[in-house]
């Protein structure tokens, strides 16, 4: 077994247990009106592993270890909910369910729980398809449609050369070639193919000209930026559409979401009555952090 593999399951199949449940209704075919009956897969001193907590552990473990495909690690990771289940087991046998580090723990976890749920409850019951279009709406009012250029460039540190350079192409030599020979940019190795751009994604100077270039046109003069003199040419021009409310739909609600989170956690830090104070406990502090850290999204 891989040292990744290890790990994973070591460390992240720990915290997956507890999310077993939901996370085995997410990992169910699509199609299916309801889930199949769960099948058990293991007793531990008459207690049930079922099917759906495997799947749920497998589904929590990194990606590069999910890779291996479920067939492959079925029985490690069946090994250790079984071990994990084992020493539940017995701990409550020896009454450690009563012990007061697991009953602090234990509240712990039902408070992430709680927090978790409630918050989730509250931005699925606000989170409507009209909140959903209005932050679209916004969205394209923001973001019109705009005109980009798809250009090839030649860069190189003197005016000189440039101009010499110009005089090649014009004369017919092939533009990719005289970049990768010539062109000291990263772009070099791709005939100085720079993509599509708009004129706000490219210094000034830069722009300027390649905005002003016809489709299939050389500028007619070296351009000077902080990078160098370029020699420009211009492959196509189109025109950026704001993308449809279908194909965004998903992330303007995953948006939506998550500004619905943080103003309930505005709202509930007025409301609430809180006090601070230094890690010592000796010093109160009069206002929460400027910038609260935030969890990483998932």
């Amino acid at each position: 077994m891989t040292r990744l593999v290890k790990v994973a399951f070591s460390v992240l199949l720990f915290g997956a247990l507890a999310a077993a449940p939901a996370l085995a209704q997410k990992a169910a075919p699509k199609g299916k009106a309801k889930a199949s009956k769960p099948v058990v897969v293991a007793k531990v001193e008459g207690e049930p592993i079922y099917d759906r907590d495997v799947l749920a552990a497998f589904r929590s473990l990194p990606p590069k270890v999910q890779q291996q495909g479920i067939g492959k690690i079925y029985e490690r990771v069946l090994e250790l909910l079984i071990e994990r289940r084992m020493m539940a087991i017995f701990g409550r046998r020896e009454k450690y369910d009563k012990k007061p580090e697991v009953k602090r723990r234990v509240r712990q976890a039902e408070n992430q729980i709680i927090r978790d749920v409630y918050l989730s409850q509250l931005i699925k019951k606000y989170l409507t398809e009209e909140r959903i279009k209005a932050h679209y709406d916004e969205f394209v009012q923001k973001n019109p449609a705009k005109t980009e250029v798809r250009a090839r460039h030649i860069l190189v540190e003197n005016e000189a050369k440039a101009k010499d350079i110009i005089k090649q192409a014009k004369g017919g030599q092939d533009f990719a070639k005289l970049a990768a020979k010539n062109s000291v940019g990263p772009s070099a190795q791709r005939g100085g193919d720079l993509g599509y751009f708009t004129a706000k994604e490219m210094v000034k100077p830069f722009s300027d000209v390649a905005f002003k270039l016809k489709k299939g046109k050389i500028s007619q003069k070296p351009v000077k930026t902080q990078f160098g003199w370029h020699v420009i040419k211009v492959e196509d021009r189109r025109t950026r559409k704001v993308p449809p409310y279908a194909k965004v739909k998903k992330q303007m609600t995953r948006q939506v979401g998550q500004k619905l989170g943080q103003d309930f956690i505005r709202q509930f830090r007025e409301q609430a009555k809180v006090e601070r104070y230094s890690l010592d406990g000796k010093k109160k502090l009069s206002k929460m952090p400027a910038t609260p850290l935030r969890p990483v999204p998932k």
